[in-house]
């Protein structure tokens, strides 16, 4: 895919493995690189999570790690990484991301 960034991190066989049977495995390094640039200075993982009221209901979950809060900063990222996921990938399965935001403080 030409322009992509890499990733500093690796995606594990796992959530490779779950992004195939989601329908979303060539879309998830853009909507992680898209997260890179959203969240610059953050450690970011990615886990699979399970929705136990709904049998057979997955989602990706970005795990974004900030050292600190800092208010509307964080907010602005946060909402910034919504509306930039709707642009990045299609409505029908951008429900498969979910974002996490944990703080170190």
């Amino acid at each position: 895919m030409a322009g992509t960034t890499a990733l500093n991190f690796a995606i594990s066989p796992e959530v490779d493995s779950m992004a195939e049977q989601l329908g979303v495995r060539a879309e998830l390094p853009a909507v992680l690189a898209m997260t890179q640039r959203v969240f610059p200075n953050a450690m970011i993982s990615i886990e699979i999570d399970d929705d136990p009221e709904v049998a057979q209901e997955f989602h990706l979950v970005i795990v974004v790690g900030i050292a600190r809060f800092n208010g509307q900063a964080n907010i602005e990222a946060y909402s910034r990484w919504h509306r930039e996921l709707s642009g990045t990938y299609p409505a029908p399965l951008k429900h498969v991301f979910r974002l996490s935001v944990e703080f170190d403080e």
